[in-house]
């Protein structure tokens, strides 16, 4: 079952960015995972799309931006 998430960047310091990263599971398995988006969240309150979601073969990652 696909659900929709919502990630925001949440902190009022412009200088810490957040970066949502949506992977696909590699097929056949073995394979390797592949990057199906990106999304830099660089100011307060930006907030991902409906194009975010984990699925029984796709994972998000959110970490801070380097």
């Amino acid at each position: 079952m696909t659900k929709r998430v919502r990630v925001e960047n949440a902190d009022s310091n412009t200088s810490f960015k957040v970066v949502v990263q949506v992977w696909d599971k590699g097929y056949p398995e073995g394979s390797p995972d592949k990057l199906a988006q990106e999304i830099v969240l660089a100011n307060p309150c930006d907030i991902t799309d409906a194009s975010v979601y984990p699925t029984g073969t796709r994972y998000i990652v959110v970490k801070e931006a380097p």
